[in-house]
């Protein structure tokens, strides 16, 4: 077992790391009167936070659900105010720890990643090596196991009582008891993210595969034979249902390289990055939805202006300038 982190739940519990949580969260809530609130009694609402931390009163376990399309419709749980100033204590101490336990080629929730660089990662591996494998997981964030969470986390930190506040923002969370984490807490993404840790050190290391890249629970991964592909594969599936308890979806593909692979919203050539099919959808929709706006007077025309610019940004980093003149000769933009 690896040497598990000394951070404690005073260190959570203290007064400036809980300020600086405050302030984190707050930034972009300033307007909401809840936080107007709490902004004039910081001092009381620290203190009694840090009580109620100590005293094992925490989370507060109060949601707001809302859904959004991400391109598909997906329910997002935004923890309250107050949990949200505690999820950014908690990951002040847990976060590091956690960001060092990663290989270099997980991309997803980390600063100095992201989802441009794991796509140029993705092109330097399809320029070098022959075979693909690219997998997604069922309902990633809905199928995570608690008591497998719990394990994984017990792993990296020895402080009772840091594990049971993580116990505790897991059992607070609404839907079927002991599984799942909610799509919208800052306490999920970097779970969510350690969950699959093992997946990226059985690839590099038990299987031996060439290159990969982890996206949260998108993964792709290159192999020097279609034979050594299909046994990664078979391989890879067992292990996250037997290890994580989660499904790669039957649509699991395996592709030459020379013929690109469609990862995160680009199709990822050696030579060039175009626009998957869904990224084009996106521009189309959302080029759409800014000129309806300005048409119903919705908006002004600096306003339509921003809005293409926001669609332009969706085609942004791949050759794509062939393809929108075509949309634009195909649909003239409206007279603003």
């Amino acid at each position: 077992m690896p040497r598990r982190s000394a951070i404690t739940l005073e260190d959570v519990a203290s007064l400036d790391t809980l300020a600086a949580a405050f302030w984190r969260a707050a930034r972009p809530h300033r307007d909401r009167d809840e936080v107007r609130r709490w902004s004039a009694d910081l001092d009381g609402f620290l203190a009694r936070l840090r009580d109620d931390v100590l005293a094992g009163r925490s989370p507060d376990g109060r949601w707001t659900a809302f859904s959004i399309r991400d391109p598909k419709p997906r329910q997002i749980l935004a923890p309250c105010f107050r949990d949200r100033v505690l999820h950014h204590a908690l990951m002040a101490h847990m976060g590091p720890v956690l960001e060092r336990a990663r290989v270099a080629d997980t991309f997803a929730c980390r600063a100095g990643k992201g989802t441009l660089a794991a796509v140029h990662r993705a092109q330097q591996h399809v320029r070098r090596f022959p075979w693909y494998v690219k997998v997604d997981f069922r309902a990633y964030f809905a199928s995570i196991d608690h008591a497998i969470l719990r394990s994984v986390l017990a792993r990296r930190f020895k402080d009772p009582g840091v594990l049971a506040l993580c116990d505790a923002i897991l059992a607070s969370t609404p839907g079927v008891p002991g599984l799942g984490l909610p799509i919208g807490a800052l306490t999920s993404q970097y779970f969510a993210n350690s969950y699959l840790d093992a997946l990226d050190r059985y690839l590099l290391e038990g299987l031996r595969v060439r290159g990969m890249v982890r996206y949260m629970d998108d993964v792709v991964w290159w192999c020097d034979s279609l034979e050594v592909a299909r046994a990664t594969l078979a391989a890879v599936r067992t292990f996250a249902a037997r290890e994580r308890g989660v499904t790669v979806k039957a649509d699991a593909r395996i592709g030459r390289s020379a013929q690109g692979v469609t990862f995160l919203g680009f199709r990822v050539l050696p030579a060039m990055l175009r626009l998957s099919l869904r990224r084009r959808r996106r521009y189309v929709v959302a080029r759409s939805r800014w000129e309806r706006r300005y048409a119903t007077g919705m908006i002004n025309a600096r306003q339509l202006q921003a809005g293409y610019d926001a669609a332009l940004a969706i085609t942004a980093h791949a050759s794509a300038r062939g393809w929108r003149r075509a949309q634009l000769h195909r649909r003239p933009p409206v007279d603003a």
